[in-house]
Formats: C-alpha cells, sequence, structure tokens
C-alpha cells in the first residue's frame, strides 16, 4: 500500500512538471526589458528589499543571456519576477 502511494506521488510530480515549464518566462531581449521596466517603475520604499534582489537576479540573467546560457539565464529572469511579486 505505501509502495503504491509513493509511486502515485512520484506520477503526479511528473504530471506538474510541463504545466510549471509552460509558466517560465523566456529568456529574450523582451522578457528582459519588461520586467526590468517593472523593477525600474516601483518606488515603494516597503519594497527596497525585494527590488534588489530582483536586480541582482536580472544582472545575473543578462550576464547569462550574453554568454549564451538560456536556461540559466531563464532561470534567474524568473527568480527576479519571483522576489519582485514576493510581499
Amino acid at each position: 500500500m505505501l509502495k503504491f502511494a509513493v509511486a502515485a506521488t512520484v506520477v503526479g510530480l511528473f504530471a506538474i512538471t510541463p504545466a510549471f515549464a509552460d509558466e517560465m518566462m523566456k529568456c529574450d531581449e523582451a522578457s528582459m526589458t519588461k520586467m526590468q521596466k517593472e523593477i525600474d517603475a516601483d518606488t515603494n520604499p516597503g519594497m527596497k528589499k525585494q527590488v534588489d534582489m530582483a536586480n541582482k537576479e536580472m544582472k545575473m540573467a543578462g550576464d547569462a543571456m550574453h554568454a549564451k546560457k538560456i536556461d540559466e539565464c531563464a532561470m534567474h529572469l524568473n527568480k527576479a519576477a519571483k522576489e519582485f511579486m514576493a510581499k
């Protein structure tokens, strides 16, 4: 019975993974520009920590993009979005 529950959980995780991949932002100039504009537009002093972290992730995404490391770029771009949206 326990083996069945573990197997069902593993299968369920594989079913969720493709849906998550679709939600990730692409690492392209348009996505980078859009995200940076959103970050730069935030003037709320209470969001300073999130904005700083998002800017650090954006810098790493830009460095990865210029190095043609698209997967790494997308990872940092999505981390920037997550940091920026954190309340």
